[in-house]
């Protein structure tokens, strides 16, 4: 998936030579053949992000069990009257799991009905209710929504929708909405069904249920209920379970302590404490800054909005960019925009002995970025681009002096290119 990693630390020592006479542009064109054969793994890998590639705004502490944690929860409800797609129930299918710590195979859920709940949210529709039903849990535990049906069929059915959250500062879908898990509609049955979600930042939740019950096969018993909604919402006050912008805030703060103030130091030092502080989602469900900073987990659309939120709350310029179904940084440092993706550093990888591949991707041109990215072209070449990044003034390795410990090694190479 990173092979360009060579080339392009090849292609930023040679353009860093005071003696070289090869532009940019050639370089990067010089670069490219050794790098397609690595392209379309690139694009295979780096697709399963493209739904989130193209999202709204950017809206570590772990949940540790308390028992003093502090959880309020309202419900309202609504009614939709479009029509949807009648999807078939997983009848039969316990929901999975949608926990941090998911296992591969679905976690079994129990259904047996339950009393006495401290929340329920309700929606009603041709002589049919629907109600979600649940407890506060303690930070570490996953709540459980219960979810019933009164005079609806035998078809009636219920899926849970993703998540969003708000802190105040930060508004988001905690997961990705295209993963099967939150499509799917589950059999209400008699008994009911329940459905898990882990609460572990402070701030509030917010949860639509929608509801099914129709039969177009069995017009007599068809409820006609093709999209009824009703909304959870839990909020979190908990010491143990910090608020995604406190977290931000408070690695700001200790970043401004430990470096001198400037932009390069600070864009350095929040680089490499975003990669401390999540690995890598490769089951492409968690794509937020509070699944990176509280799961520990995230896609690309993770680390691009945890670096682009500490950007902003150190007063650093940064812009989104996408392409190839990712997503990464322009970051603006002295004046002058370069492009970052935190990513693709995010690695334990040693290909080349010595090299530092965590900042491989640390202060690039579009040219560059171009080589692991290909649709970047694209990007940098339209009209109103706005992160123009054409100098390596800041890049990792030229700013350090470690370019010049390649260029020999880089030169050889371009000539047998």
């Amino acid at each position: 998936m990173k092979r360009p990693l060579y080339y392009l630390l090849c292609a930023i020592a040679c353009t860093s030579m005071v003696s070289s006479t090869m532009p940019m542009a050639a370089v990067a064109e010089a670069i490219q053949p050794q790098a397609a054969a690595v392209q379309q793994a690139q694009a295979d890998a780096a697709s399963s992000d493209a739904g989130k590639a193209e999202d709204g705004p950017n809206t570590n502490a772990t949940a540790d069990t308390v028992e003093d944690s502090t959880a309020t929860s309202t419900g309202t409800s609504a009614v939709n009257t479009e029509s949807a797609d009648g999807t078939a129930a997983a009848t039969g299918t316990p929901a999975p799991s949608l926990r941090a710590q998911a296992n591969p195979a679905p976690e079994a859920i129990s259904a047996t009905s339950q009393t006495g709940y401290a929340h329920s949210a309700t929606a009603s529709q041709n002589g049919v209710t629907f109600t979600v039903s649940w407890n506060d849990a303690p930070a570490g535990t996953a709540t459980t929504f219960h979810v019933t049906q009164a005079n609806g069929s035998s078809q009636a059915k219920a899926r849970m929708d993703v998540p969003t959250y708000w802190d105040g500062g930060s508004q988001e879908s905690v997961c990705d909405p295209s993963r099967p898990a939150w499509a799917s509609y589950y059999s209400l049955g008699t008994a009911g069904h329940d459905f898990t979600f882990d609460f572990t930042a402070s701030g509030t939740y917010r949860i639509h249920f929608y509801f099914m019950d129709n039969d177009r096969n069995d017009p007599q018993n068809d409820k006609g209920i093709y999209y009824l909604r009703t909304t959870a919402e839990v909020t979190v006050n908990d010491a143990a379970r910090p608020s995604v912008t406190q977290i931000l805030n408070n690695a700001v703060a200790l970043c401004r302590q430990e470096t001198n103030g400037s932009e390069y130091d600070m864009a350095l030092w929040l680089h490499d404490w975003t990669l401390d502080q999540l690995e890598y989602d490769h089951s492409l469900n968690w794509c937020s800054a509070e699944s990176g900073l509280t799961r520990h987990q995230g896609t690309c659309e993770s680390y691009q909005r945890i670096y682009s939120k500490l950007l902003d709350a150190a007063g650093i310029a940064n812009g989104r960019i996408t392409g190839n179904g990712h997503t990464w940084n322009a970051v603006k440092i002295d004046d002058k925009w370069c492009q970052m993706d935190l990513t693709w550093d995010d690695t334990s990888d040693n290909w080349y002995g010595g090299l530092d591949q965590r900042h491989l991707y640390f202060g690039l041109t579009d040219e560059l970025m171009a080589i692991a990215h290909s649709d970047h072209t694209a990007n940098y070449q339209k009209d109103d681009y706005a992160y123009r990044s054409t100098d390596l003034s800041n890049n990792y390795f030229v700013r350090n002096g470690k370019a010049d410990e390649w260029t020999e090694k880089c030169a050889a190479a371009n000539a047998n290119i």
